[in-house]
């Protein structure tokens, strides 16, 4: 065990301090601590420049590409009206009744947030969805839970993600997508679960009742827009399973085309006429949007490659391979036991720590691939609902008048189920 590979330890634990206690932004401190790691490891300073920094701000370009066609499908969305019909619709299949409403509602939400992503989003579905919720007498605590419960198992769909695993972890879409699948139906079961524990069966009190007016702004949109959202993720799943290569072997739908097409669909079947300027206006701001999202993946793509790298792979695997289970129940027991770390920006939240903590684990060549990336999927089933650092989790909860951590004691439950089983699914049929 060397000094170099302890001091590298030791920066990890320093920089996640500084995330958690909020005194440094993850994206400062990411690329600041691929810089640290590099110097450590005793890269050549022109090294450190060209492969760690500069080849780094380029390592997820396609998930950065991908993350800007998907801010221009949520400004689609949002513009032409589609996220406001399919909440509106949903809380009209579900007329008075809570169990009804909550189920419409929430399964709505994930539908929306398959394409949707940032804090404007949320802002913009979490206006008319949290006050149904809360007319109907569900508590606000528990409508914010819901809305946050939406919004992550929309995000297992989300195709942005995809490409944010593919270049990170260096994993096929086929693999992608079996996790997505497995992952979504658990974390949608234990929706189920959560709504008929939580939700009263018959309406009580109004706690907030929207206006008239209001539900009546926006204009109504065919029913065939409303697929708009899930058109991405329709031909990633089905494209495979009609188009062969020579050999017989599925052709993958490629991510960046699959949601040009939703942006085309989205446009063509509720404003036709007004393509350009639409087309243009969602460009520009849903570039705005994504910005900060661009500038944390450059900061993942710099340490992703100082952790990978020979040198500093030599140096850590030691000491990671002490610590990473053999077995597939001292996985289980340790994913599950650490997943609360991926709360407050942790070692376990993939857009932060994590990945430099997955690019380690890899390194180390003690588990597979796919068993470090499941974990690391299914532990941020809490970070994406619980974690009260999130932006979302911040304006939900004081739009509902209730509290972080409230919502983080109430979820936390729910979403600690999810993780298990998702990771002993992912013991059983992914190692």
């Amino acid at each position: 065990m060397s000094v170099q590979g302890i001091l590298i330890i030791l920066v990890f634990v320093f920089f996640a301090y500084l995330m958690v206690t909020q005194k440094m932004p993850a994206l400062l401190a990411l690329p600041s601590m691929a810089i640290v790691i590099a110097i450590i490891a005793g890269m050549p300073l022109n090294y450190i420049f060209s492969n760690i920094i500069g080849a780094g701000a380029v390592r997820l370009q396609g998930a950065m590409a991908a993350a800007i066609f998907g801010a221009i499908l949520a400004q689609i969305i949002n513009k032409t009206g589609i996220s406001d019909n399919i909440v509106r619709t949903a809380a009209e299949l579900g007329g008075d009744r809570p169990i009804a409403v909550a189920l419409a509602i929430t399964f709505a939400v994930a539908l929306i947030f398959t394409s949707l992503g940032g804090l404007g989003s949320v802002i913009m579905v979490g206006t008319i969805v949290l006050p149904i919720l809360m007319s109907v007498g569900i508590e606000p605590v528990i409508a914010a839970s819901l809305l946050l419960m939406g919004l992550n198992l929309g995000g297992l769909f989300n195709v942005m993600n995809y490409a944010f695993y593919q270049s990170a972890l260096n994993l096929d879409m086929a693999t992608i997508k079996s996790f997505a699948l497995a992952f979504g139906i658990i974390a949608a079961v234990v929706l189920l679960l959560f709504i008929f524990i939580n939700v009263p069966k018959k309406k009580t009190v109004a706690a907030w009742a929207m206006s008239t007016k209001t539900q009546e702004e926006k204009p109504r949109v065919s029913w065939y827009a409303l697929l708009t959202p899930i058109i991405p993720v329709l031909l990633l799943f089905i494209w495979p399973l009609i188009f062969k290569d020579a050999e017989g072997k599925p052709i993958q739908m490629d991510i960046i085309s699959a949601m040009l097409i939703g942006i085309l669909y989205g446009i063509l079947t509720t404003k036709p006429r007004e393509i350009k300027n639409l087309l243009t206006s969602s460009i520009i701001e849903g570039i705005k949007d994504v910005a900060p999202a661009l500038g944390l993946m450059i900061g993942i793509g710099m340490l992703l490659l100082a952790v990978m790298d020979k040198t500093t792979a030599a140096l850590i695997s030691p000491i990671i391979s002490k610590i990473l289970p053999t077995s597939k129940i001292g996985y289980v027991l340790l994913f599950v036991i650490l997943s609360p770390l991926a709360l407050y920006r942790g070692p376990l939240n993939l857009w932060g720590l994590g990945s430099g903590v997955a690019a380690l684990m890899i390194s180390a060549g003690i588990l597979p691939p796919q068993a470090i990336m499941g974990a690391l999927i299914a532990t941020g089933n809490i970070q994406g609902v619980c974690d009260p650092t999130n932006t979302h989790n911040v304006w939900t909860a004081y739009f509902t008048n209730t509290d972080t951590t409230t919502i983080l004691k109430k979820t936390l439950p729910y979403m600690l189920i999810v993780v298990l089983i998702d990771i002993i699914y992912v013991a059983l049929f992914k190692w």
